[in-house]
């Protein structure tokens, strides 16, 4: 049985044999094969009626994720936004559709992955159980991505005091009124542009005086920082920032806990955000992990050495290393780091199995190739065990997978050793 995949149109990493080969004669538009991936956040806020809640649902959607198409000297994006809210019982609560149009002058911004359209939307909903479903269609590729998202909030209203999901604030902005606004992280990351950051969240409740507490746990439940103030609160809704010394903290996802005491009540929200640092690929959680997962294009001796250095030490050295490889350093993105991490993540989600996926022999070949332009599949052989051929016609490599355990661990039928970054 064949089946054909295409090859991804961003960069392969094997391309850095020959050299990574710029195109000055820029194409029509840029092709992305990729559904449109896009991030979002569901924010559900107190109302002083209480009998109804205000829902707050925010999209960002990279420029990377949608197809732009060039006309005189502009390059046009289009894509659609559906929101649907159904009830428990699948009957439509709330729902909205637009359409939003993108627009630049540079090439470089239409396949960027740090500028974003951001759109923000606002539903009043009765405490229920509700089914967020989001979904993003290019106009021009009519390709289309959903994320659903299962909302509880049928005991909002049942303590004292109510507290509002847990805000990260990406930054403050001037608006063009001289207020200052703040811009929700909706990926829920912080980056290392100041020491601090800051997190804000509505309280609802009969005012007077209390508490604020915070705690910063690991992955592993460890608490790393926590602190609490004396505040005050008002009969109504009250609105809270906090802000939160970060120097203590490394590169890797971590949960806060904002706990509200007032009188004899309590309320406790918590949420998970990841630490990034600027240079860094969003596709990466953990920078122990990432350096690990270098060993496809670089020598054991590169990565004892990142491993041993000391925290600041080895983030410096690990930007620097993909810098040194970075196609474009002209530009704020490193395609390359994101692409590697891209193929990381597609490993783990399509090949794991008794190990990560990226660990795997088909994970391995897929980072360093990508996808292959043909897959033979063979899983029911009369007289030979499960196997695959993958087909990679532009480099005229073939690779043969096989199943030896019959459970799906897949084996490159010969070794792969080499190494294509061990002359750099």
């Amino acid at each position: 049985m064949r089946i054909k995949i295409y090859t991804l149109s961003l960069i392969m990493l094997a391309m850095l044999e020959v050299g990574f080969a710029k195109d000055d004669n820029k194409p029509k538009y840029n092709e992305k094969s990729d559904i449109p991936f896009f991030y979002y956040e569901a924010i559900t806020y107190p109302m002083i009626s209480r009998d109804s809640i205000r829902l707050e649902v925010i999209t960002k959607v990279p420029f990377d994720a949608i197809q732009f198409i060039k006309k005189d000297r502009k390059f046009t994006g289009r894509y659609e936004i559906s929101i649907l809210l159904l009830s428990e019982d699948d009957a439509k609560v709330a729902s909205r559709i637009w359409r939003q149009e993108l627009n630049t002058e540079s090439y470089n911004e239409t396949n960027s992955r740090e500028l974003f359209d951001v759109n923000k939307v606002e539903f009043k909903v009765l405490p229920d159980k509700f089914l967020l479903t989001i979904g993003v269609l290019d106009l021009d590729t009519k390709k289309s991505s959903f994320r659903k998202k299962k909302i509880d909030v049928s005991h909002f209203y049942e303590k004292a005091i109510t507290l509002s999901n847990i805000n990260i604030i990406e930054q403050k902005i001037k608006n063009k009124a001289g207020e200052t606004e703040d811009i929700t992280s909706v990926e829920g990351t912080i980056t290392d542009r100041k020491p601090e950051f800051t997190v804000s969240f509505d309280v609802l409740s009969e005012g007077g005086l209390g508490s604020i507490k915070y705690s910063i746990f690991d992955m592993d439940k460890k608490e790393l920082l926590s602190a609490t103030k004396e505040d005050t609160f008002v009969n109504g809704i009250s609105k809270k920032q906090l802000e939160i010394n970060k120097s203590k903290l490394g590169f890797a996802k971590y949960r806060i806990s904002i706990t509200i005491n007032i009188g004899e009540d309590q309320i406790i929200s918590e949420r998970v955000f990841q630490l990034r640092w600027l240079g860094m690929s969003k596709l990466i959680d953990n920078l122990d992990d990432a350096i690990e997962q270098l060993k496809y294009i670089t020598n054991t001796k590169v990565i004892k050495d990142l491993q041993k250095s000391k925290p600041k030490e080895k983030k410096e050295k690990f930007i620097k290393f993909w810098k040194q490889r970075d196609p474009s350093p002209a530009t704020t993105e490193n395609e390359i780091m994101n692409e590697y991490y891209k193929r990381i993540q597609y490993s783990n989600e399509h090949f794991s199995g008794f190990m990560d996926g990226w660990k795997t022999d088909m994970g391995m070949v897929f980072i360093l190739f990508g996808p292959p332009n043909d897959i033979e599949r063979h899983p029911f052989e009369i007289q030979s065990k499960p196997y695959e051929i993958w087909y990679y016609y532009e480099i005229n490599r073939t690779f043969v997978f096989v199943d030896e355990t019959g459970f799906g661990d897949y084996r490159l039928l010969t070794p792969y050793y080499e190494n294509i970054y061990d002359r750099y």
